[in-house]
């Protein structure tokens, strides 16, 4: 990580900003904050963002966001928002109420941010890292979810995936479910048919006007059909980050969709879970 944040941060205030985000991730974050934290990569398994984060010890009802970082060529798609809901969902399992985070006053970028997220911002408090180093306190109260069990029974978070599916490829393209009731077969170009007793459902290219979905599918589809839970492994972290999915099995493998205006959560998600997507 350190390798990349003086070009994510363009040398916001140059040596000394430098050193001072340096500091800002000793190796005990890694150690023992590890289950709180999120890293998102890219296909090459280069850094794409991360959120370490943890629940506070002394603030039962607290967890605080500590450093985030997202690569400028993805900022603007939903990543960091992404890695937000995530540590939102998990500040919410462990009974946590409050979230806080803090930035430097010259981070303009990193206040509007919040501020889109819900968050309410202090004044600047000089010093409040100590001699020159001014913040700016950011406060979410977060929304009760009924889903949420108590502390004294936390939801386990979603099991791995196990070692057969650990490989997962996003398809060319973008693709619409349709259903005709008819049952008549598809026309021109598709990806799956379905055929039931209240129609056929379609996956195929999705129109302009028509709601889009991306497929995701074994990046390596050469297993048995006797081999369990390679499915539900995909879904479970995928429910778990509220992402709604469709499903249709092949003789290979399975094609889950997820809707492309939550690409970021369902990437987070899968990434959280042991997956690689390219």
């Amino acid at each position: 990580m350190l390798a990349v944040l003086d070009r994510w941060w363009g040398g916001l205030k140059g040596a000394a900003g430098a050193r001072e985000r340096a500091l800002l991730l000793p190796r005990l974050y890694f150690q023992h904050f590890a289950a709180s934290s999120f890293v998102v990569e890219h296909p090459d398994g280069g850094l794409a963002a991360f959120l370490v984060g943890f629940l506070s010890d002394s603030e039962p009802d607290a967890a605080y966001v500590h450093f985030v970082g997202v690569d400028p060529a993805l900022q603007g798609s939903g990543v960091g928002a992404a890695l937000y809901r995530a540590f939102f969902a998990l500040a919410r399992r462990h009974g946590r109420r409050t979230v806080r985070c803090v930035t430097s006053p010259e981070n303009t970028g990193s206040r509007a941010f919040h501020a889109r997220l819900g968050f309410t911002a202090s004044p600047v408090r000089p010093d409040y890292d100590g001699p020159g180093l001014d913040r700016v306190v950011f406060t979410l109260e977060l929304d009760p979810d009924p889903a949420s069990a108590p502390v004294s029974a936390p939801v386990p978070e979603p099991a791995p995936a196990p070692a057969q599916a650990r490989g997962l490829r996003l398809l060319d393209g973008v693709y619409a479910l349709e259903h005709r009731p008819d049952a008549a077969g598809p026309a021109g170009d598709w990806l799956a048919a379905v055929r039931a007793p209240e129609g056929l459902t379609v996956i195929r290219p999705a129109g302009p006007d028509e709601e889009r979905w991306l497929a995701l599918y074994d990046a390596d589809p050469d297993h048995g059909l006797d081999v369990p839970g390679l499915l539900a492994a995909v879904l479970v972290p995928l429910a778990a980050a509220g992402v709604p999915v469709f499903t249709a099995s092949t003789h290979h493998a399975d094609v889950v969709l997820v809707p492309e205006r939550r690409r970021a959560d369902a990437l987070v998600s899968l990434h959280r879970a042991g997956f690689t997507v390219r």
